[in-house]
């Protein structure tokens, strides 16, 4: 090419070029793409020394390479630069280096250079998100030999990548059969995406075969993330979705359960299965603390060899985890774990079981008390009219189906109104209070004592032969009675007439048998005081209750004026 129409040419093409000689290194000429790309006006970039606007290393390397090239006789060379802008950044080119010589026989080179910054920043850029993110990407021949890699999945898998550029990835990895299967796979053409174990973390592996001009695979390109984390995550969230359901249908069960004891088995249950804990139990606490027997038990531990059974660690043994149900201070119960110690997730869980386990506790309890209070005295603590009705109905219900007989006592005090008249309620109610402790001492020890209203009270016998063995008890209720009581500081002597009655054809249901024991107490009462008289088929209910004798007020203060013992007949 002559040399007047370089000048041109170096003005009008948009691409930078830089002359410069080979004795000095000094750019004598630069067209305007140069000047831009190294930052200066071109005033400026001409007489420039070339070290000037590159880096040591980079201006090194390009004095080595014209020497080589000066040597060699060949005349063209490639490589990337790095040059220094005015501000101190940097820009990336890649340079064309042509040696050529002018016709006064002195060597200058002339360098096409390629503004690749943006390549580079994108590359770097794309190096600092594998670099610092569990991702590993890497391509492979058909041989299994990597060609590139980029990122750190693991230590483990950046080695054994860096260790097959110069083998192969069915070498390298001969230890992860999983893996190396996956990659024959691709190899053989199948997109292969696959979450495996590998390096004690959970790799989730992308494969993409990529096929040469004649369609067979020549090589994979490959990107392994780190899902460990998102796996652990993820079931963590699917054990706390069945930990809650399983508090969800704890709770529903709680309010919908009439019993407790299934309620507390499936708790224990469900605790066992999500804890893994070989042995849960749990206990009922009383008002002072102590433990007043097991509620449920689940254990799944193996048991011993010969006896076929496993005794139960020592509380004070370690591993066991104690949790109270209920509050704190006052637990209404206790679980106990026998299991290695809990974590934070799960000791929410085991504070969720226990939260709903407390609740149902107290609504049980409260339940009973109800219960309790509506079937019994509120102030002789004995089954009310109601309760002894139901266990008298049942207990004929039985002795029919057993052929057995049931008897019953009508008990009702001998003055008891003088006493309230005169002496006042408080002592009429230590009064009753009294009758029902002697009544339940007299008795059998499977016969029920109770209270059916004001100062009458019932007895029901089950399993009697006759009314003889019926006799028996009422005599011992009206010995029992006749006992003196001390009320307002002086002692009171009290009787009490007896009914009885058995059942048979005609008195085979419980308010018929009741009510003929109370015909009978009456028939008694108009005998006398203290006695007792069974059931006749003759015996009328009494017009009155006139009939009953009753000391007056007056008579009753006259009788205890002098301090003397008072006596009720």
């Amino acid at each position: 090419m002559p040399l007047d129409v370089q000048p041109d040419l170096i003005e009008i093409l948009d691409i930078a070029v830089v002359e410069a000689t080979v004795r000095d290194h000094r750019i004598r000429r630069a067209n305007a793409a140069a000047c831009a790309l190294f930052g200066r006006p071109e005033a400026e970039v001409v007489g420039l020394d070339w070290e000037k606007i590159t880096t040591p290393a980079d201006h090194a390397r390009l004095h080595a390479q014209i020497r080589f090239r000066q040597a060699s006789g060949r005349r063209r060379e490639r490589m990337m630069v790095r040059l220094l802008q005015p501000d101190g950044d940097l820009r990336h080119a890649l340079a064309t280096i042509v040696l050529r010589t002018d016709p006064d026989g002195e060597e200058y080179f002339v360098v096409h250079l390629q503004d690749v910054s943006e390549e580079i920043a994108a590359q770097d850029r794309l190096r600092l998100i594998v670099e610092n993110t569990p991702v590993s990407m890497f391509l492979i021949d058909r041989g299994g030999r990597v060609l590139v890699s980029e990122g750190t999945v693991s230590p483990e898998a950046a080695a054994g990548l860096a260790e097959a550029r110069a083998s192969s990835i069915f070498t390298s990895f001969a230890y992860l059969p999983e893996a190396t299967s996956l990659m024959r796979r691709a190899l053989d053409g199948q997109r292969v995406h696959q979450v495996i174990e590998a390096f004690g973390r959970r790799l989730d592996v992308h494969l993409v075969p990529i096929p040469g001009p004649g369609g067979r695979v020549t090589s994979v390109a490959s990107v392994a993330s780190d899902v460990t984390d998102l796996h652990l995550a993820l079931a963590s969230v699917r054990a706390r979705s069945a930990e809650q359901a399983v508090v969800a249908d704890l709770g529903r069960r709680a309010l919908e359960a009439r019993e407790s004891a299934e309620l507390w088995q499936r708790a224990v249950t469900a605790l066992a299965d999500h804890l893994g804990a070989d042995l849960v139990r749990a206990y009922g606490i009383d008002a002072d603390g102590k433990r007043v027997g097991p509620l449920a038990r689940e254990d799944r531990r193996e048991p011993e060899v010969p006896t076929g059974t496993q005794r139960d660690p020592p509380r004070s043994a370690a591993g066991w985890v104690t949790v109270p149900v209920g509050r704190p201070d006052r637990p209404l119960a206790m679980i106990e774990l026998h299991r290695a110690p809990l974590g934070e997730q799960e000791r929410e869980f085991v504070h969720a079981v226990t939260a709903v386990l407390g609740s149902a506790a107290l609504r049980f309890r409260m339940e009973a008390e109800i219960r309790h209070r509506s079937l019994h005295d509120g102030l002789t603590g004995l089954p009310n009219r109601t309760a002894l009705l139901d266990r008298l109905g049942r207990a004929l219900r039985r002795a029919d189906h057993d052929g057995r007989r049931v008897g019953v006592l009508f008990v009702d005090l001998d003055g008891f109104k003088a006493i309230n008249d005169t002496l006042g309620h408080q002592a009429g109610d230590d009064l009753l209070r009294t009758t029902a402790a002697r009544l339940s001492h007299a008795v059998r020890p499977g016969d029920v004592a109770g209270r059916l209203a004001g100062d009458e009270f019932a007895v029901l016998c089950e399993d009697v032969d006759g009314t003889a063995d019926l006799e028996a008890i009422a005599d011992r209720v009206v010995t029992a009675l006749a006992a003196p009581v001390r009320l307002c500081d002086r002692p009171v002597t009290l009787t009490g007439s007896v009914g009885l009655a058995l059942s048979n054809p005609d008195l085979a249901d419980a308010e018929t048998l009741l009510n003929a024991a109370d015909i009978a107490m009456y028939t008694a009462k108009r005998n006398g005081p203290g006695q007792r008289l069974a059931y006749a088929t003759g015996m009328r209910t009494p017009v009155a209750a006139s009939t009953r004798q009753k000391l007056t007020r007056d008579q009753l203060k006259t009788a205890g004026a002098d301090g003397s013992m008072l006596s009720l007949r």
